[in-house]
């Protein structure tokens, strides 16, 4: 897709390339560039540090993420810029996760990996899963044939540097992917270990 001609498009009609397609990377990128700031600006503001309530650098690496969720929950028919609605959802999510670590701290939050009923390791801060609960989710991976679910999950809990999550961005440059399509392949993989989860 031409570079050039991406930067012609609006906001909404971008939107509507990135939900008709999983591999629209491109226009991925290009949201993105134009709305960092924003992103950014939001976290600044309501993450003033990294917290063993709030990881502000975390936020940030997983910028991407964030801005592609933002766009498939984006409703231009009730005439709100994104700008502004990526604003808005940046700033409540910050803040959510704040409040819901504070009351709970031993309750994960955003990655969904975390969302299986794991507790934190609260000695540590650090989001680190029940060992035991990991292993099970690991192996339960494993047994999937599509190679690139194990490679995702891997990289995204296990090879990320100071046992923080790796972000998305990193993901895609290794497997040669874009990154809504990892983000895809993880989020239904996601949905489906938690059906297997609750068989158990």
């Amino acid at each position: 897709m031409d570079l050039e001609y991406l930067k012609t498009l609006s906001d909404y009609e971008l939107i509507e390339q990135i939900k008709a397609n999983a591999e629209s990377n491109p226009c991925l990128k290009e949201l993105v560039q134009r709305h960092s700031g924003i992103y950014i600006e939001m976290i600044n503001n309501y993450v003033p540090g990294n917290t063993i309530f709030t990881n502000k650098d975390e936020l940030i690496a997983d910028k991407e993420y964030n801005i592609y969720q933002a766009a498939l929950k984006y409703n231009p028919e009730k005439k709100t810029k994104f700008s502004t609605y990526l604003g808005n959802e940046t700033k409540w999510m910050c803040l959510n996760i704040y409040n819901k670590n504070k009351r709970h701290p031993e309750i994960p939050t955003e990655d969904q990996l975390l969302e299986i009923n794991s507790p934190l390791n609260c000695k540590e801060h650090e989001k680190n899963i029940e060992k035991e609960l990991f292993k099970k989710v690991m192996s339960l991976i494993e047994e999937y044939p599509d190679e690139r679910i194990s490679r995702i999950f891997d990289m995204r809990y296990i090879e990320g540097s100071k046992n923080k999550v790796m972000p998305w961005k990193n993901i895609s440059e290794k497997i040669n992917m874009s990154i809504q399509g990892c983000i895809n392949i993880h989020n239904s993989t996601i949905e489906k270990l938690k059906i297997k989860l609750k068989e158990l």
